[in-house]
């Protein structure tokens, strides 16, 4: 006879066992062999080795990088709940039945927190240590990132709830800023031995405990929480095909006019194929609301890690982050090579690189800028500010140009 407890492990190993068969499929015996096992065994070694000395690159990180390494790591995730399609045959008949699941798939989200956020503390320990985090302060901060990773995966899943489109990113970006200094806060309150921090976790326990009830009872979901779902269970698979520049099918947009690009004037006077290739990789992709939004995304947190860093290594970073987004412009422009539509005309190999080249170049330009004015402003130096807009399009121009000849 089935039973909820029943569905809910069959569920389970389910999604387990379809993300081990995509991990295999990217990660044959050759690649564990060659590749895999080697870097796990020198991890492994290294690790043992942070414990009896600390590497001699650690003096040029302050504490406050790995701080928000655990911050980020708090902001990632969701919290699952294992509806199906199907589910509207039965389940959704049955209130009691969906809610005994809602309540199992919330105690799976706090144990695999436990067991995670375990982990990555058990990997940071010996960094913290030598900073002169105390092991109970250590204990502590693990036991705070378990409940506040499980506040923020319910409240994130409140705010794709309530609000849609750009509201929606509005509010989820402040809600990362007041995170990020409640966070912030609370742990310098733990460092200083304040009374506070224990004030500030029962406050956030609390917290928890309201929004686990109000998922629980939580009416008109059933849908959204079927299509969250179905994209928690993909994101592997659509990680690696990304990767591969395998064409992803896109859904279809509602907004009306779009952001960018209203008008649909044409962006280059000269035509000829090449500005034609790349007048629509640069009105389809900044038309693209998720793609945009990942955009910012990869600013925004470099930014973080700029600021967190001590600002004589300013310029290195940004120097890696240019390259970081340059890399990453590529994968959307192999992305967009695959369309169906784009595959149905015969583009010329002398036609795609050069496109390429400039597609990858424009659109990457301006968040490579922002970031040099963020270490200008970081470091008060003007004149590095002033140069770096000839240097930014130089190394903008030759990643741009490495870029398209694998593209």
């Amino acid at each position: 006879m089935m039973t909820v407890p029943k569905l809910f492990w069959q569920r389970l190993a389910s999604d387990w066992k379809y993300q081990y068969e995509a991990w295999k499929t990217a990660v044959d015996w050759v690649v564990a062999l060659y590749i895999v096992i080697p870097f796990l065994g020198i991890f492994i070694y290294e690790y043992l080795g942070w414990w009896r000395e600390m590497p001699s690159w650690l003096i040029y990180v302050n504490l406050n990088a790995f701080l928000g390494i655990v911050f980020m790591f708090t902001w990632l995730g969701t919290t699952r709940i294992f509806l199906e399609e199907a589910d509207q045959l039965f389940l959704l008949q049955k209130k009691a039945w969906i809610h005994q699941l809602i309540k199992l798939c919330l105690g799976y989200t706090i144990g695999y927190n436990v067991l995670i956020s375990t982990f990555l503390f058990l990997i940071l320990a010996p960094f913290l240590l030598h900073y002169g985090v105390s092991p109970r302060e250590i204990v502590w901060m693990t036991l705070f990132t378990i409940v506040f990773k499980t506040c923020m995966g319910i409240a994130k899943q409140f705010v794709e709830l309530r609000f849609m489109g750009w509201i929606q990113n509005l509010v989820r970006t402040v809600l990362l800023i007041m995170a990020g200094v409640y966070w912030r806060q609370s742990v310098y309150y733990l460092m200083s031995h304040s009374v506070l921090y224990y004030v500030s976790l029962i406050v956030l326990s609390g917290v928890l405990v309201l929004l686990l009830f109000r998922r629980v009872t939580l009416r008109g979901t059933f849908f959204l929480d079927v299509v969250r779902e179905k994209n928690a269970r993909l994101r592997l698979v659509k990680l690696l095909l990304q990767n591969l520049g395998t064409y992803e099918k896109k859904p279809m947009f509602t907004r009306k006019r779009p952001l960018f690009f209203r008008s649909s004037n044409l962006l280059f006077k000269k035509r000829n194929p090449v500005n034609g290739l790349v007048e629509m990789f640069l009105k389809a992709e900044s038309r693209d609301e998720k793609d945009v939004t990942a955009y910012f995304k990869m600013l925004g947190t470099s930014v973080v890690a700029m600021i967190l860093f001590p600002a004589d290594y300013g310029w290195l970073l940004w120097v890696v982050f240019s390259l970081m987004i340059t890399g990453f412009i590529g994968v959307l422009w192999r992305a967009a090579m695959n369309n169906p539509f784009v595959c149905l005309f015969p583009w010329l190999s002398e036609t795609k690189v050069p496109a390429a080249r400039k597609s990858i170049f424009l659109m990457a330009l301006p968040g490579q800028i922002f970031l040099g004015l963020v270490v200008a402003i970081r470091t008060q130096a003007w004149l590095g500010g002033l140069v770096m807009v000839p240097i930014a399009i130089l190394i903008g121009y030759y990643s741009a140009k490495k870029v398209s000849l694998k593209s």
